[in-house]
This record gives C-alpha cells, structure tokens and sequence, in this order.
C-alpha cells in the first residue's frame, strides 16, 4: 500500500462532522469513559506484495496506538472508538492505516428529538479477484481506505391529547473510498407518517410518506418513493371497516419496475378475540382487480403469527410471517412473501430472472444459546444503494460467561464494538463473522445469509461459521453481480489460567461472470497474559489464493509475535 502522508485529512471528514455535534451529546450524557492502549509487533511474510511466484520477503515493525471513549447519560450515549497503525518496513518504506468507528444516540428534548449519527473509516478491496490479504502489512494495490458517514435526525409529536401522532425523520449518508472505481456516492431517506393514537374512538386513520435516493459517480441517480394511507371506522365494537391505498415509484433504474404503480382497497377486519383477528380486502392494483384474506393469530406473549394470500397486479401474492420467544435465550423470527406491498420493488425478469413485479424476499434470524452452545443463524434480501454498502465483517466475539453454582461455564456471542458482558471473559483468537457487501457505484438486490455456533468442550471451546453474500447489479440494464462464500473454524484451548492457543482455519471463494477467486488460510496463535494491562502472542500463518485473473495464484507465510498493552 502507498505510504498515506499525515497532512492527507480526507479520510478524517466523517469524524470531524461528529465532533462538531459532540457538544449536543456532551449535554446529552454523563461522565467520559476513556481507554487507550498500544500494540506493537514485529512480523516476517516471505511475501510482502503477495505476487505470484517467488514473492519478496520483509521484516515489518508495527506500531498501533488506539484510543476509545463513552459517554452514556439519561439522554444517550456516544462512543469512539479510533486506532492508528504504522507499518514500517526494512526496505525503509512506511506506510500509515486509520481504523475509527464513531456513533451517538441522543435525544435533545425527550420524547420529541432524537439524534442518530455513525461514522466509520477502515479498508476494503477494490475487487475480490485481485490479491487479498487479512492484514494491512501487505503492500497490495487491491486495498484502499473507505469512509463513510450517517446522521438521521428525527422528530415525533403528539398532538390533541395523543389523538394525533406524527413521526418524521431524515437520513443523511456518505460513503467514498481513494480509488476511482469506487467513488464519493451519497443518498438520504425521508420518511414521514402520522397516525391515531392509542385509544382511538370509531374513527382509525394512518397516513406515510418515504423517498429514498441516491447519487454515485458513474451511476444513474435513483429515486425510490412510496406513498400508503388507511382510513377506518368501527361499525360494531369488533368490526371495523377501512379504505386504502397507495403508490410505489423509481427512478434512474433501469431493472426496476413498478414506475407509478398504485392500488386502492377497501375491507374489513374482525377481531373476536384480543389474541386473533382476521381482514379481507378487495380493490384495484396495477391496472386489474386485487383481493386479499389476512389473519394474525398470538396464542400466547411468546409467538405471534401472520399470513395473508391474495391476487396482486394481476398474479398471485403472499406474505407469511411470525415470531417465537419461548425465553429469554431462544428468539426466532421468519418472514416470506411474494408480490406484496412492503415498499418493494418489481425486478424485470429479462435482466434478472426473478417475477416481474414485486420478487420473493425470505428473511430469517435465530439466535439461541445454552449452557455450553451459543448458536446464530440469519438470512437478509434487499434492495440497497451504492451509498449502504460496505465491505466490513460484523465481527462477533466469543466470551465465556461464568455459569451458576453446580453448572458449567456458558459461551456468549457479542460484537467487537461491545463491551464484554458482565462476567464474562473474552476467548482469545475466538470470532464469528458476518459480511457485509462492498462499496460499489450500484444499486443492488442483495441475500446475505450466515450461521455460526459455538460449543464449548469441557476446557477447549470450538467455534464454526460460515456466510454466502449474492448481489445483483440493478444500476444499469446490463444487470450482472456476483458471490462471495466463506467459512470458518477455530479452536481455544487455555493452556494455564494465564496462557491459551488457537488454532483456525478459513475458506472463501469469490465469482462473478468468467472470474473466480478462491482463497485459504491457517492460523495458529499462542497468547499469554503478563498481567491485567499487558498481553503478549506469537502468531503463525499459512494463506493461498487461486484466481483466473492476471495475478495468477499467490501463497504466503508468515510470523510475527505482538506484545499489546491498555492504559
């Protein structure tokens, strides 16, 4: 990687628009929690460019200085995290990386304002099918930094004693990378509803209005706008009737249908019951006659079913959901539906091969832990913007949570931005990952799903996951994407109560059109504890990559032992 000089502060924009609302949530919160430490390291790679073939061989010093804050108060918090590597190499060549994760949630006056924000700066690949490298040590053109910046203002009123309720809010993002193929893209989101309060009358009415749009060097700006509105009135005390409507539009998409579509219903629900109610509805939608049978069924607190069935825009449609809590450890929620309004879109069949309008969307998340098991699983499909999509792991790390009396100690999930749970220590080398899509000057249909599980084995703790992220292009008639796969294995053993070893082995393969790129890699690290501020590891690795492309196939070793400290 380029050297990055100090007096380059582009990569610094997001974070000075977040402390120049720092005051609002200094006013917002309490007392500043500050962390700092270092890490320094010295590695061998016998290659450092990751080329094909015979690759060069480097010794490099690295020296990383990190710092985090949190303020958390009545009115929210704000947290910052920030760390700075240099890497310096024997050739005398060195060269800088910035990692920072910035976010606050305030609310200024309570209960009418509120102040979201979250800022980010890290690396990413240009492409996948270049040569790619878990660590920034690598000298590798592939690798840039990426940027990116989020505030949503929001408003929420009561009017007339809570007979009127109005919500508004307003999504303001960046994103941008120092390369030319992924260039400054920016969207906002305007969304605005009101509705009846909670003790209505006879009279119900809703009322939402959102527009989305984005704007991406070499893309086509899209627009997306949705509008829906409900009127009801009770005829009997468990009987009411209603009239709606709606409309779905887009812009600057080429494979997006559904331009100017609406639909207009009337229906009527009947609820005999508090825990079930049932609705059915008939209208027009897209030009030709629409129908629809709904029922919501909540036998208990802990599940809460829905399905509705009907003819949309002149095909069959569906939606099927629900949610189950049998405790406070298992929670699963599934949904499904086909050509439905929920302010999808319709994806041409031509470009993309799904139904013409309105496509099947899944979504899936469980999450369910026990003694020794802590278990994950989540599917996700939507449309996203260039300006959403980043090319960052949600990385989970994996504590051991001292267990009861008489009972064995439990494994718990958390993310890296997190603080340790309460009793918990962390497994060292132990993680689970969740992708997250790239920059990229598109728009794109996105399915992500991924799993993990770990299980504790006595004195050992065995942890797996594995993830599949498809996309497809939608920013141009050419259509086209791609698929990212991985998995992952890693193995904890503590050696003394001070010392542990962690074996792990990963797989990933990307594909898009005529390129493919898979990779492998194993890793062993041994880790001793000095004291409470000074940690120290010896780390071990193989990794290969396999492409089509001009790079050819690229193989590595390395090691390096790191000695990290907190203040």
């Amino acid at each position: 990687m380029a050297s990055t000089p100090l007096s380059n502060n582009a990569w610094l924009r997001p974070l000075w628009i977040l402390v120049w609302l720092l005051p609002v949530a200094a006013y917002a919160a309490s007392d500043w929690k500050v962390a700092s430490g270092l890490n320094l390291s010295e590695r061998y790679t016998d290659n450092v460019s990751l080329a094909a073939g015979a690759g060069e061989s480097a010794f490099i010093t690295q020296v990383s200085p990190r710092v985090s804050l949190r303020r958390q108060g009545k009115r929210g918090n704000v947290d910052l995290s920030y760390s700075l590597t240099d890497s310096l190499y024997d050739s005398g060549k060195n060269s800088l990386t910035h990692d920072l994760v910035a976010g606050m949630q305030v609310e200024p006056v309570t209960g009418v304002f509120k102040l979201n924000g979250n800022a980010r700066v890290g690396q990413q690949y240009i492409s996948q099918f270049g040569p790619t490298s878990q660590d920034t040590y690598s000298t590798v053109a592939n690798r840039v930094e990426s940027r990116s910046l989020s505030l949503t203002p929001s408003l929420h009123n009561e009017f007339f004693e809570r007979s009127l309720i109005t919500d508004a809010s307003l999504a303001l993002n960046y994103a941008s990378a120092g390369s030319g193929a992924l260039a400054t893209s920016t969207s906002n989101a305007l969304n605005f509803s009101l509705r009846n309060g909670p003790r209505p009358d006879r009279l119900t009415y809703s009322g939402s209005y959102s527009r989305n749009s984005g704007d991406s060097n070499g893309a086509a700006t899209s627009v997306f706008e949705s509008e829906r509105y409900n009127i009801g009135y009770a005829v009997y005390s468990r009987t009411r009737a209603f009239l709606g409507g709606g409309r779905n539009s887009t812009q600057g998409v080429a494979s997006l249908q559904g331009l100017n579509s609406s639909y207009l219903t009337g229906g009527v629900n009947w609820t005999p019951t508090n825990y079930f109610s049932l609705t059915g509805t008939i209208g027009e939608s897209g030009g030709g006659t629409s129908y629809g049978l709904s029922g919501n069924w909540t036998p208990s607190r802990k599940i809460n079913l829905a399905a509705t069935i009907g003819k949309r825009n002149n095909s069959s449609s569906y939606s099927l959901g629900g949610s189950w809590t049998p405790s406070a450890l298992t929670t699963l929620t599934a949904s499904a539906q086909q050509n439905f309004d929920s302010g999808t879109f319709g994806v041409d069949t031509a470009t993309n091969g799904l139904s013409s309008y309105g496509f099947t969307s899944y979504a899936l998340n469980l999450s369910h832990r026990v003694r020794r098991t802590a278990l994950g699983l989540s599917y996700t499909e939507s449309v996203v913007d260039a300006s959403q999509q980043f090319n960052q792991n949600l990385t989970y790390l994996v504590y051991s949570c001292t267990g009861v009396a008489g009972q064995a100690d439990q494994l718990r999930l958390a993310l890296a931005t997190e603080p340790a749970p309460a009793g918990c220590s962390l497994i060292p080398g132990l993680t689970a990952s969740r992708p997250v899509s790239q920059v990229l000057n598109q728009t794109t249909l996105s399915k992500t799903w991924s799993g993990s599980i770990g299980y504790s084995l006595g004195r050992s703790t065995f942890a797996f996951s594995l993830y599949q992220s498809q996309r497809q292009h939608l920013g141009s008639a050419a259509g086209g994407g791609d698929t990212q796969n991985g998995v992952t294995a890693t193995w904890s053993l503590p050696l003394s109560g001070r010392t542990s070893t962690t074996l792990g082995w990963n797989m990933s393969s990307a594909e898009a059109a005529a390129q493919q790129s898979d990779s492998w890699a194993l890793n062993w690290a041994l880790a001793h504890q000095i004291s409470p501020h000074v940690t120290s590891s010896v780390n071990a690795r193989h990794s290969e990559q396999k492409t089509n492309g001009a790079t050819g196939n690229v193989k590595e070793n390395s090691v390096s032992a790191q000695l990290g400290m907190t203040f």
